[in-house]
């Protein structure tokens, strides 16, 4: 199973989510993601304060075995039920 790395960053950060996933896939890769921003927008107490601008500034970065960018999920997936 592939390895895969999960980062989150806006535009002024970038920082390494501290557990690297086997995953079957992309799609799973993918869940992880989804997974890790609905956390993340859960437990940072400044959240609601910002604007709809800063929040889309955050996304989820994906990197395979050989560090590759795979797959960059939006936090605003979260948030938007129909994604």
């Amino acid at each position: 199973m592939p390895a895969y790395s999960f980062y989150v960053w806006n535009t002024r950060n970038r920082t390494k989510y501290p557990r690297i996933f086997d995953l079957p896939d992309v799609d799973a890769a993918r869940a992880v993601a989804l997974k890790i921003a609905r956390i993340f927008v859960e437990v940072v107490p400044y959240w609601g304060d910002l604007s709809p601008t800063q929040r889309n500034d955050f996304v989820v970065e994906i990197l395979d075995e050989a560090g590759q960018t795979v797959l960059t999920v939006p936090f605003r997936e979260v948030e938007d039920p129909k994604s």
